[in-house]
């Protein structure tokens, strides 16, 4: 039974090691944001224009979201 059970196992771990690998993002700059009446730095991912505006794809609080850049007080972003 147990032996069994080992090799029914052993190809499931195998299988979870072999998926796609994601590569991690790191942030390209920093900006401040008011949210909820206390000042929060937000790590920004990229910087884009649409319709000559620019965003900023925001981490946390913004759960990796394209904002606007005048949602933010501040920035280092170019």
């Amino acid at each position: 039974m147990k032996k069994t059970l080992l090799i029914m196992l052993i190809p499931v771990l195998l299988s979870a090691c072999s998926g796609s690998i994601i590569e991690k993002q790191g942030p390209v700059c920093q900006a401040t944001a008011q949210i909820g009446g206390q000042t929060q730095l937000v790590q920004i991912y990229a910087v884009r224009k649409v319709a000559e505006q620019t965003e900023y794809k925001a981490g946390y609080p913004f759960n990796w979201r394209w904002v606007n850049k005048s949602n933010f007080t501040s920035s280092t972003c170019k």
